[in-house]
């Protein structure tokens, strides 16, 4: 049987929340009957492009759209399309996704737009023009997917509750890597240098504006006003990492945080962590979070995240508008449980990558069968 060639786009292949996303589906999908390659913007430092193309994707670079070369953006597609041929366009980047999909769609491609986010990034001139642009993708789209009901609205509006070809996609984990391992969290703490019985709190995140890390440093330097031998880790990377150093430094708590950059066992990571503690200001459905319910770490957010996310009583929400002394009180006043048992529920939703993708390979045959 002929493969189904799906081609997926992205920004970057720097490690996030939507490359977690594909590379647990490339990890589960049936590679016998689907090829799927791999277009991004750039391949950046501490990038996953080594693990896409372990996993059989070609991988294909386009650029970066600036609005002013619209004439040279929309040549590149065009080449690309007569060069490559595919029966699935799946966008997960979308601010250009109306320029794109539309000339795939015009070469006979089926098209799939994607929301990851709730929000946009950037200042107030760029998210005017990825606004302006991403309002339309829904045009051009045959089908809508969005990780969440906040992202779904971000990009389609409230059309997307009655569009007939609209799915919510979870961001799926393979949920069997977090079950809670003591073995494991000694590990980790031992290779970061954090004693065994020390309240360790933990984020991960890119550094960026949405992940919210100056505020995460403000909320760290209370919590040590009442556990002056706690620790922070804060796994990732990116832009603002200097100024998040800069702001811990100012805060006289550098020397209690831990940044062990982008960490491919981000499960283990969060096995050693006490509490995973996530400020941000934005997000369209953040899989870190399900990721530690997974290992059962109690987590304390922004009661701005979705609350599709709540599948157990670990999560515990708080305002922006709060204190940080407020969400200290509760990162340092939360109950033990029992790890383990967390795993469960995770393992048996639709948060788990082996039932995701029956759903999503299911679509992609449909797809293919309609293009035909």
């Amino acid at each position: 049987m002929e493969k189904i060639k799906v081609l997926m786009v992205l920004g970057n292949t720097k490690m996030g929340g939507t490359q977690a996303f594909i590379l647990n589906l490339l990890r589960n999908i049936d590679h016998k009957r689907f090829q799927v390659d791999i277009a991004v913007n750039n391949e950046v430092e501490n990038g996953v492009g080594d693990d896409f193309r372990a996993l059989g994707c070609n991988l294909y670079f386009w650029p970066y759209f600036k609005v002013y070369n619209y004439s040279s953006f929309t040549s590149f597609w065009k080449k690309f399309f007569k060069e490559h041929s595919y029966d699935i366009i799946h966008a997960h980047s979308t601010n250009s996704a109306s320029v794109y999909l539309k000339i795939a769609k015009e070469a006979g491609i089926v098209t799939i737009a994607h929301s990851h986010s709730a929000g946009y990034r950037g200042n107030q001139g760029q998210q005017f023009i990825k606004r302006f642009f991403a309002k339309k993708v829904g045009e051009v789209a045959d089908y809508w997917f969005a990780c969440s009901d906040k992202a779904a609205e971000r990009l389609y509006g409230n059309d997307y509750m009655s569009y007939p070809r609209y799915y919510a996609i979870p961001n799926a984990i393979n949920a069997e890597k977090y079950i809670y391992d003591t073995e494991a969290a000694l590990k980790i703490r031992k290779e970061i240098g954090v004693d065994s019985d020390a309240f360790l709190c933990g984020h991960v995140g890119t550094f960026s504006v949405p992940k919210n890390h100056a505020f995460l440093m403000e909320i760290f330097s209370q919590v040590l006003k009442i556990k002056p031998g706690a620790r922070l880790v804060c796994c990732g990377a990116g832009d603002l990492m200097p100024s998040v150093k800069e702001k811990a430094k100012a805060l006289g708590i550098l020397d209690k945080i831990i940044f062990p950059g982008v960490v491919k066992n981000c499960n283990e990571f969060m096995m050693a962590m006490d509490v995973f503690v996530f400020p941000s200001i934005f997000e369209g459905f953040p899989v870190s979070v399900i990721e530690a319910e997974s290992t059962g770490v109690q987590v304390v957010m922004s009661d701005v995240i979705t609350k599709e996310v709540d599948m157990t009583n670990l999560i515990h929400r708080h305002s922006l508008n709060d204190t940080p002394a407020e969400w200290a009180k509760t990162i340092c006043n939360l109950p033990k449980v029992d790890r383990q048992a967390y795993n469960v529920p995770i393992a048996k939703s639709k948060y788990n990558m082996r039932t995701s993708i029956s759903q999503i390979s299911s679509l992609y045959e449909e797809m293919a069968i309609h293009k035909k």
